[in-house]
């Protein structure tokens, strides 16, 4: 019998419950540690390592082509970023990781799966959007990098650039990456927003709401501890 995965199953929102317990846990122990840099390092490496995995899983497992398998959907962009945050102590990647973040808590919430958790490739679903949830939250505690004004307008300029791009990548390489081109198959948010390309408007309404909210605590701040947009 097939394992498939259930929206708000029983496994679903255990595996949520771990995934959150997990993340609090490891931004926990880095207070046991002076070494917070090499900690962000291992924890990335072995993400990273994971991801390479998951991607060969789907190759031989699913048969996914090349081109479905780039990492160009926004969660995998934000892993990519979040992984180099972490290895470079880089507060302007933390930027857009940070007002991306967003949409890797809705991922999980509601994730664009085929399998249920006894599936490899479900499991790193979990593991590297959760690691996007992590990683934000490890900057912010121990390297106390914080949002600007800077990082929200240049996060979602870069968000609106990414997605024109890939309208145009998905109609060469039959693609649906960023889902500009129509809603993911599976049951999602998206359904209750409109047809294409309606949806796609309100989603940027949403990111522009969520972002000035996720933004608005910190407005006062003129400079972060490091300086805005600086990487280390």
């Amino acid at each position: 019998m097939e394992d498939k995965f259930i929206l708000f199953s029983n496994e679903h929102l255990i595996t949520v419950g771990i995934g959150f317990i997990s993340c609090i846990l490891l931004v926990f122990l880095g207070f046991f540690t002076e070494k917070k840099a090499t900690f962000a390092k291992i924890v990335a490496i072995a993400v990273l390592g994971v991801k390479i995995a998951e991607l060969l899983f789907r190759h031989h497992y699913y048969g996914e082509t090349v081109a479905e398998l780039l990492p160009l959907h926004l969660c995998p962009i934000v892993i990519i970023l979040s992984i180099f945050m972490m290895f470079f102590h880089s507060e302007v990647l933390f930027q857009p990781v940070y007002f991306w973040s967003i949409g890797a808590f809705f991922a999980i919430l509601t994730p664009d799966i085929r399998d249920g958790m006894s599936n490899f490739a479900s499991q790193s679903f979990f593991i590297t959007h959760f690691f996007i949830l992590f990683s934000t939250a490890y900057a912010f505690v121990h390297f106390r990098f914080r949002p600007t004004k800077v990082g929200f307008l240049c996060s979602f300029l870069l968000l609106v650039t990414l997605a024109f791009i890939m309208y145009f990548v998905n109609n060469k390489l039959g693609t649906n990456f960023l889902y500009v081109n129509h809603p993911p198959v599976t049951k999602s948010l998206m359904d209750f927003m409109g047809p294409w390309p309606y949806y796609i408007f309100s989603l940027a309404g949403i990111d522009i709401a969520i972002s000035f909210f996720m933004y608005l605590p910190f407005r006062k701040n003129k400079k972060s501890k490091y300086g805005s947009w600086k990487s280390y």
